[in-house]
């Protein structure tokens, strides 16, 4: 398969799942195979995957037993191991063996929201907090993966994120909120997008929050010399009404001028 078929939000998505809930094994002249491993409550997702892949793949289930719950824990796998598929993959960014710090986004063009909803649906958490404000988070030990995602929410929700390693285990943790939060969910997790069905409604929700107040998540405009000459010549409502700002605003910084100096702080 040609790589140029990364650009479908298909591939796309699916490189972002594998770099994260899944694995590859083997090696690309011998046997191998390609696995992504989900709760059993996800396997409508792989169900999807399956009957869309132009492989053969099979999804089975499993129980398992766990030292975090009392009784069995049921997954769902799905694995496909035809050599195209796992040259196809490895050169979209999948690597063999051991991925975690390694992963990197894929070098050829792609499909940039249907990814980064395969990074979030792999690693990643969509919620809301104690307090109702909606959050989206990833984890990751790969540094090009939280460099990456750390650009996206840049281009996407206009707001820095830096992707700094905890100093226990080397482990990034990036997370927006709000209006950010919001900005992104929306981006990723588009109408008619392939996704794990529990994250996709976590979206929605997302999507549909509202702030608080109209004020809410505004950014602080600085204030220019100009603007201060402006204030400091005007009465207050013309002064409003010619920078654009609300009468309280012209109030509070009329009386910092007048008691700070004209070098008051913006």
């Amino acid at each position: 398969m040609d790589i140029q078929a990364l650009t479908s939000p298909f591939f796309s998505y699916l490189v972002g799942l594998l770099q994260t809930d899944g694995s590859h094994e083997g090696d690309l002249t011998h046997k191998g195979r390609l696995q992504i491993e989900l709760a059993e409550c996800d396997r409508g997702l792989l169900d999807e995957i399956a009957t869309a892949l132009p492989w053969n793949a099979s999804v089975t289930t499993r129980a398992r037993a766990t030292n975090f719950s009392q009784g069995e824990y049921r997954t769902a796998t799905l694995r496909f191991y035809a050599q195209e598929a796992r040259s196809f993959f490895h050169e979209a960014g999948v690597p063999i063996g051991r991925k975690s710090t390694i992963a990197a986004p894929p070098r050829h063009d792609f499909s940039a929201p249907d990814y980064v909803r395969g990074l979030l649906d792999g690693d990643g958490s969509l919620g809301f907090t104690g307090k109702g404000y909606p959050f989206v988070s990833f984890t990751t030990a790969s540094p090009a993966l939280a460099d990456y995602l750390c650009s996206i929410i840049r281009a996407v929700c206009d707001v820095e994120r830096a992707a700094r390693p905890n100093t226990r285990d080397g482990v990034r943790n990036i997370m927006v909120t709000s209006v950010a939060a919001k900005k992104l969910a929306t981006w990723a997790y588009h109408d008619g997008s392939l996704a794990l069905e529990r994250k996709r409604r976590k979206a929605a929700a997302i999507a549909a929050w509202t702030p608080p107040s109209t004020r809410y998540g505004v950014k602080k405009r600085a204030w220019t010399p100009e603007q201060d000459a402006v204030v400091l010549a005007n009465p207050p409502a013309v002064a409003a009404a010619l920078l654009n700002r609300s009468g309280k605003s012209i109030d509070a910084r009329r009386w910092r001028l007048k008691n700070a100096g004209a070098g008051a702080a913006p």
